[in-house]
């Protein structure tokens, strides 16, 4: 619990003295409140939360102060991403089974000549290795993405191999580009926006007419149900204490959207692409100590997970979680939830077998 006396007495813009004065007490006795060596008596709770205009859990840092500033998520930004590159090495080794993208290419989208693909927001070129040595011979890649290490990284991996493939460090909304291309596609990258729609609208301008145009994104009610693991609950391996809360919280004051993966038809048929579908990649891990790879598999799986760190329930991890939306309680149960799950991970390093599901949703129209 963490009083937010120090937080409203600074907002109302008075002095520790002032408080003192109104509440007829020290103000050394505001201090100790608002460096947490004393609380406030419970009788007076109520009065100090009148005097902010709050309620007493407002006041005992149980629920986020309704006046408290947004601070908004930065994992659309470069800075964030740029420190991501062993996520996205190990997230996107549980993306796909190859032969679901063959039959994409060949049996859904009907490509069976060689075609020119712009991947925005592009990582380290991830798809430019998964779709070239299935496209029809003479296919090229292009890969747009802000974040210089990123690029420098995917540039250092595709240096040995012959692929026709080309990365370029630029802001996708910003670039500016002569060429069209017949593929245009992103992974991933809408639901990490504040405005979806506009990065979608830029990936239309750079395709030919008739080109297709694809956007694989995750849906986090079904990622969130999407995990088994023997031996733990299933039911609360799915808890989403506080979740609903802070995305609806997220996207309406920052407009990044968790639930994106189910709109991105409706925003294509909005942007006028024709012959508008959405298919689910058929991608499920099942991971066990027999399986092949299998120590690989689970660093992977705990890397991009976070289950090899715990999180902590001090005020300044909690306080993200608050100011999002969710309230002290459920924000709690969510790091006792996700440390349960790192704990049992690790006590069973050898002996782990879990079902993981992405649930990725593939969205696609013609221009």
């Amino acid at each position: 619990m963490k009083l937010k006396i120090a937080e409203l007495r600074k907002g109302k813009g008075i002095s520790q003295q002032e408080l003192a004065d109104v509440l007829g007490i020290s103000f050394q006795a505001i201090s100790k409140w608002e460096t947490n060596v004393s609380l406030p008596d419970i009788t007076m709770l109520p009065k100090i939360a009148e005097y902010f205009d709050v309620s007493v859990d407002e006041l005992l840092g149980l629920k986020p102060l309704k006046d408290e500033l947004y601070i908004p998520s930065e994992t659309g930004t470069k800075d964030y991403w740029s420190e991501r590159l062993e996520y996205i090495k190990r997230s996107r080794s549980s993306f796909w089974n190859v032969d679901y993208m063959q039959f994409l290419i060949e049996k859904v989208w009907g490509i069976n000549k060689p075609i020119n693909v712009l991947d925005c927001g592009c990582g380290y070129g991830f798809l430019g290795d998964l779709l070239l040595p299935i496209l029809p011979r003479g296919s090229t890649y292009t890969g747009i993405d802000f974040s210089e290490k990123l690029i420098k990284y995917g540039k250092e991996y595709f240096e040995t191999k012959e692929m026709p493939i080309e990365l370029i460090c630029d802001d996708v909304i910003n670039h500016i580009s002569s060429k069209r291309y017949d593929f245009v596609i992103s992974q991933a990258v809408l639901r990490h926006l504040n405005n979806p729609l506009q990065f979608l609208s830029k990936m239309i301008s750079f395709a030919n007419k008739g080109g297709i145009i694809v956007c694989i994104e995750v849906n986090r009610e079904f990622e969130n149900g999407g995990l088994y693991i023997e031996g733990m609950d299933y039911g609360f391996l799915c808890e989403q204490p506080g979740f609903r809360t802070m995305w609806k919280n997220e996207l309406e004051t920052q407009g990044r959207d968790y639930s994106i993966g189910m709109k991105v038809p409706d925003m294509m048929k909005q942007l006028g692409l024709k012959n508008i579908d959405i298919r689910m990649n058929d991608k499920v891990s099942y991971v066990s100590p027999d399986s092949d790879g299998y120590l690989q598999k689970v660093s992977d799986f705990i890397e991009a997970k976070g289950f090899n760190m715990q999180r902590t329930l001090e005020d300044n991890n909690i306080d993200h979680f608050m100011n999002h939306g969710m309230d002290r309680k459920k924000a709690e149960a969510y790091c006792i939830r996700h440390n349960k799950i790192s704990s049992f991970i690790d006590s069973n390093p050898n002996n782990l077998t879990y079902t993981h599901l992405y649930g990725l949703l593939i969205s696609y129209g013609i221009k």
